[in-house]
């Protein structure tokens, strides 16, 4: 197998377990063993780059971050790559979403430069999560006035119905949106050509680095793209049947028991 040079990983049900916890003493080795060996890791979510910064704080050589699914690659607090949605499109597509009943969400967001932008009457269906993924948030009265650089629509729904949603989302706005289930009763939005395998590649190619020589972690379906292009996708345990489908290795064991640090182990000792 070509040697592996960077490693990429989603967060949520990926490297985080359920208690959103990682090992911090035993990836804090593996991220001197990974220098060693001159791999890099990197992490990649759809979340956004203030949360994403939170979560690493205890292992501060975390430094390179794909954040709102590729739209944003910051690396050591040098901004790489900034891909935003059209603020006519952004507009559209909100005004569509909460014009039909069927489309309307529990919780609408916006993601962007300056904040997380949520209307002001909007109550999440879990507070506590919502403050906890959202540590910029800007409450405003008409999410069609925000005018920032948006990187991405955020929405809640029923989580059984969200993979048909994303769906009705493309083909409403073909070519123009790139609607993903994200996992927990969410669907990001960002632009049509835009998803993480997109910005891994764009970062990887400044390292020439190529696909083949990256491993990838990830349990939905915002990470499929991703797990499909690189040398070694590896789906979680506890992924989705879509991920597994298109994985080339899933973790012996799920993110409540280490399954990213484990598989990390074994590319380390040459074993996959």
């Amino acid at each position: 197998m070509t040697q592996i040079k960077l490693i990429a990983t989603d967060v949520d049900g990926t490297f985080l377990n359920q208690q959103r916890q990682y090992n911090h003493d035993r990836f804090d080795q593996q991220l001197t063993r990974l220098t060693a060996a001159g791999i890099r890791f990197v992490v990649a979510s759809g979340n956004h780059l203030g949360h994403l910064e939170q979560v690493f704080a205890p292992t501060p050589r975390v430094q390179t971050f794909v954040a709102e699914n590729g739209a944003q690659i910051v690396d050591h607090g040098q901004t790489r790559l900034e891909t935003a949605l059209p603020l006519p499109l952004v507009r559209d597509v909100v005004t569509a979403i909460l014009a039909d009943p069927q489309l309307r969400p529990q919780v609408l967001r916006l993601s962007g430069a300056h904040g997380t932008y949520i209307p002001k009457d909007d109550q999440p269906s879990d507070a506590a999560a919502q403050s906890y993924f959202f540590n910029n948030i800007v409450r405003v009265d008409d999410l069609t006035q925000v005018d920032d650089t948006i990187y991405k629509i955020n929405g809640e729904w029923p989580n059984e119905t969200i993979r048909t949603l994303a769906a009705q989302l493309n083909a409403r706005f073909p070519g123009q949106i790139n609607a993903m289930a994200s996992g927990f009763g969410s669907i990001d939005i960002v632009a049509a050509h835009m998803n993480k395998a997109i910005g891994l590649t764009e970062l990887a190619q400044s390292w020439d680095i190529t696909p083949d020589e990256i491993a990838a972690f990830g349990d939905n379906d915002n990470d499929r793209d991703m797990l499909a292009h690189v040398g070694l996708g590896v789906a979680m345990q506890n992924g989705t049947a879509s991920v597994k489908a298109v994985a080339d290795l899933v973790t012996p064991t799920d993110n409540n028991h280490d399954g990213v640090l484990n598989v990390i182990d074994a590319i380390l000792a040459g074993e996959v």
